[in-house]
């Protein structure tokens, strides 16, 4: 009788636990248009005024060949797929910043939902992506 009870308690113990996991989804997204970017990207000290800055870095999930072709300058070339095994090279940095081609850029979406599942506290994703990046007059880097 006692070990099932013990069972018993270990398998609730079990259903909790996961019943409890935060789950990501779209509506933890922090969205972001391209001058808000900018300014977090510059450093926080702008923003709010304060006397520290934040670390930010641009994430670009996409794969490697569309980075080449154009992307923001000093951002991170991370396709989707090497997040796994390289997500160590984002350590350090205060923010992340995600975008991808598009408006409603599923690869972006996924890139900051799988970021903040792996512990990253401030992601942010870009509204539009790089449509929008240059619809607001900024320029793409080539190359890298």
């Amino acid at each position: 009788m006692g070990a099932r009870i013990l069972l018993l308690g270990l398998l609730v113990i079990g259903w909790l636990a996961i019943g409890c996991t935060k789950q990501i989804s779209d509506r933890n997204l922090v969205l972001i248009d391209p001058s808000e970017a900018t300014e977090i990207a510059e450093g926080r000290k702008r923003l709010f005024g304060l006397a520290g800055t934040a670390s930010a870095v641009w994430v670009d999930p996409r794969s490697a060949r569309a980075f080449r072709q154009g992307h923001i300058p000093g951002a991170i070339s991370l396709p989707f797929q090497n997040l796994s095994t390289e997500s160590d090279r984002l350590k350090g940095y205060d923010v992340l910043i995600v975008y991808g081609d598009d408006y409603d850029d599923e690869l972006a979406r996924g890139m900051s939902k799988r970021l903040m599942e792996l512990g990253f506290k401030d992601v942010r994703t870009l509204r539009g992506g790089l449509k929008a990046w240059t619809r607001a007059g900024y320029e793409l880097e080539e190359g890298g």
